[in-house]
C-alpha cells in the first residue's frame, strides 16, 4: 500500500529558501566553478521554483529539477547546495495530491543528499534546517531536530524563516514561552508568507484562534497557498467561525489533495452534517491505495463525529506511517478529546512527548 506525508513543516522550509527573487541574477549568479554544473544548477532552480503544487506548481517541473541537479553533481560532485536542493526538489513530490512520489520514493534520497551536503560542506545552513525538518516532522527525534535548528541558525541567525520554523517546532513540543521569542524574532527579521504561516500555527495550538487567523490572512495577502488556506479553515473552524471554515477548506480540496478533503469533512461534522461527513470519508477510502488518504486528519473527522474509539485507531496509523501530522499530537486542539484515553497516553509515550 502506498503512503505519503504531508510535509508542511519541511516544505515551508523549502519554499522560503527557494527563491523566486533568484531569477533577477540567474545570468551571473555563481555556484559552482565547474561552468556546465553551474548552468544545470540555474536551470534545475527554476524548475524547483515552479514545482510547488500549494502555489500552482507542478509534480513534473519537480521532477525535471531533480533530473538536473542529478547532471549538475555528475559535472561536480562536491557541489553540496545541488545536494541541498535536491533535497528540497524531491520534497516538493511529497503531498498526498494524485502523482505524487511515496515515502519510500521521496525521503530516502532526501536523507542520502543531506548527509552528502553536511558531509562536503558543514556550514550550510540549509542543509542543517533541512536535517532538523526531517528529524521533527518525519523521525520525531526532538533532540536531533533541536540541535539541527540551533546549528542551522548559527550559522544563519538573521534567516527569519529558520527562526518561524523554529517556533513552531517549539510550539509543537509545547514549549510556547520559547516560541514566542523565536516567534518575535522571526517577526523583527523579516515578515514574509511562510513566516506569517509558521506563526499562525505556533497561535493555533496555544488557542489564539483570532491571532492565528490574523497570520494566515497575512501570509495569503503575500502569497497565496492552499496549506494556509487549509489551517485557516481549521482554525476558523475550531473557533465556531463555520461560515468562513467551509468556503476555505472547500478551496484547498480543488487540487484532489485527500488531507484537504478530510479538513472539509472534519468542518461539516463539526456542524452537524453527520450524513454528508461520512459520506465524504467514504468517498475518501474508495482512494486509499492512491496513497491519498491522511490518517491523522481522519482521526479528527471521527473525533468531530463523536466516535473516540473509532478516532482512536487512526492517529497509531498516522504514527505507523511516520506522516508528519502526527508531530502536532500534543497541542492539537482537534486532538484534545482524546487526551485521557490510555491508548492515547501511551502513543504520547512512544513519540516521547508529554
Amino acid at each position: 500500500m502506498k503512503t505519503r506525508v504531508l510535509l508542511f513543516a519541511v516544505i515551508t522550509l523549502v519554499v522560503t529558501t527557494v527563491a523566486p527573487a533568484l531569477a533577477a541574477d540567474m545570468p551571473t549568479k555563481t555556484y559552482s566553478h565547474n561552468l556546465q554544473a553551474n548552468a544545470y544548477f540555474i536551470k534545475a532552480q527554476d524548475y524547483l521554483s515552479k514545482s510547488d503544487p500549494r502555489t500552482g506548481g507542478t509534480f513534473s517541473n519537480g521532477r525535471e529539477a531533480i533530473r538536473l541537479y542529478e547532471l549538475a553533481i555528475k559535472a561536480d560532485p562536491k557541489f553540496a547546495l545541488a545536494y541541498v536542493d535536491m533535497a528540497r526538489a524531491w520534497l516538493t513530490l511529497g503531498y498526498s495530491n494524485p502523482g505524487a512520489a511515496t515515502d519510500s520514493e521521496a525521503i530516502p534520497p532526501v536523507r542520502s543528499a543531506l548527509r552528502k551536503a553536511i558531509a562536503i560542506d558543514p556550514n550550510l545552513p540549509d542543509a542543517h534546517l533541512m536535517t532538523a525538518a526531517i528529524a521533527y516532522n518525519l523521525d520525531y527525534d526532538w533532540p536531533t531536530a533541536d540541535r539541527e535548528y540551533r546549528a542551522g541558525l548559527e550559522l544563519d541567525p538573521n534567516n527569519g524563516a529558520a527562526h518561524a520554523n523554529y517556533a513552531a517546532f517549539l510550539g509543537d513540543m509545547g514549549r510556547f514561552p520559547e516560541a514566542l521569542a523565536q516567534e518575535t524574532k522571526a517577526d523583527t527579521l523579516a515578515t514574509s508568507a511562510t513566516t506569517d504561516f509558521a506563526l499562525a500555527r505556533v497561535n493555533f495550538w496555544m488557542r489564539r484562534y483570532d491571532t492565528a487567523a490574523q497570520y494566515c490572512q497575512k501570509s495569503l495577502a503575500l502569497q497565496d497557498n492552499l496549506t494556509v488556506r487549509f489551517y485557516l479553515g481549521l482554525i476558523y473552524a475550531r473557533a465556531g467561525q463555520y461560515d468562513k471554515a467551509i468556503p476555505e477548506l472547500q478551496k484547498t480540496t480543488e487540487e484532489h489533495n485527500g488531507g484537504a478533503f478530510a479538513g472539509l469533512a472534519y468542518a461539516h461534522a463539526m456542524t452537524g452534517k453527520r450524513d454528508l461527513a461520512q459520506g465524504m470519508l467514504a468517498e475518501l477510502f474508495a482512494t486509499r491505495n492512491s496513497g491519498q488518504v491522511v490518517d491523522y486528519r481522519v482521526a479528527a473527522v471521527y473525533l468531530a463525529l463523536d466516535h473516540k474509539a473509532r478516532a482512536m485507531e487512526w492517529p497509531n496509523m498516522s504514527y505507523r506511517r511516520h506522516e508528519n501530522y502526527i508531530a502536532q499530537l500534543n497541542v492539537d486542539p482537534e486532538m484534545a478529546p482524546l487526551r485521557s484515553d490510555p491508548q492515547f497516553q501511551k502513543l504520547m509515550q512512544k513519540m516521547r512527548l508529554s
